[in-house]
């Protein structure tokens, strides 16, 4: 299939160089000109803009750091919208359901389809193809896409309201967040009593309370520094988490009770 990938970031690129390996004949773009010069080498062909991309294939996925960014992308000046070929947008991204609706509408205007489908499982899991794929859209357009998706990871329909994936997204990304807090606070309790912190990682990695997420990111030296760190870069989920729960009317039914 004829891919069009724009983001060549730290999830982006093993995305792309999956997609490659399968076979997918992918045309790319990213503002890093070594980004791009890496894909190229891998046997993809480039491209001078997103606009670009969207005039040469029907099929445009994006990897993007930001809402701000897929929004730009996605329906800026020069953007996909732009393009005079595109049938189809999946946004890898995670952006929130409010930001995944705009686009879906801007783009629904000029006869593009908005998919949203975010990922879940981290660098490891793009770069081995094993992530989680949420995807939210048309059943018939999932159906035509599902395939290539399967080249990264195992694709999850969620439905066909657009923001759904998103929000699916977003849930799994507080739940992680609730359980790097629970540790956190834990390792701290333990600390304050006396007990000695890499110890503890030891026992609860051996135990009944062994996590793969813990086991994986809570490091022998100083985990509660590390803990707060990785819950700074959440900061932009727990953002669009609060916009989500407003926009359907969930924050304020959460306050009535």
């Amino acid at each position: 299939m004829e891919i069009g990938f724009i983001g060549l970031g730290n999830m982006g690129f093993p995305m792309a160089r999956r997609l490659i390996q399968e076979n997918h004949a992918v045309t790319a773009f990213d503002t890093n000109s070594d980004a791009l010069d890496r894909v190229v080498a891998l046997g993809a062909r480039a491209a001078a803009s997103a606009r670009e991309i969207a005039d040469r294939v029907a099929t445009v996925m994006a990897s993007l750091p930001t809402p701000v960014a897929s929004l730009e992308v996605a329906t800026g000046h020069g953007g996909v919208i732009e393009g005079s070929r595109i049938k189809r947008y999946v946004d890898l991204s995670t952006v929130g359901s409010h930001t995944a609706v705009q686009i879906h509408e801007l783009l629904a205007a000029r006869n593009i389809v908005a998919i949203d489908s975010p990922v879940s499982g981290g660098v490891g899991g793009a770069e081995k193809g094993t992530l989680a794929v949420m995807v939210s859209g048309p059943r018939d357009e999932f159906d035509v896409i599902r395939t290539t998706l399967e080249a990264i990871g195992r694709p999850f329909y969620i439905g066909e309201k657009p923001g759904s994936a998103q929000t699916m997204k977003l849930a799994n990304n507080i739940l992680v967040a609730n359980v790097l807090v629970a540790t956190s606070e834990v390792v701290v309790m333990g600390v304050k009593a006396g007990l000695d912190p890499n110890v503890m990682i030891e026992v609860l990695n051996a135990g009944s309370g062994r996590d793969k997420r813990k086991s994986r990111q809570v490091p022998p030296r100083d985990p509660p520094a590390h803990l707060r760190l990785r819950l700074c870069h959440r900061a932009d989920d727990q953002r669009c988490a609060v916009v989500s729960r407003r926009s359907e009317g969930a924050w304020r039914a959460g306050r009535r009770r």
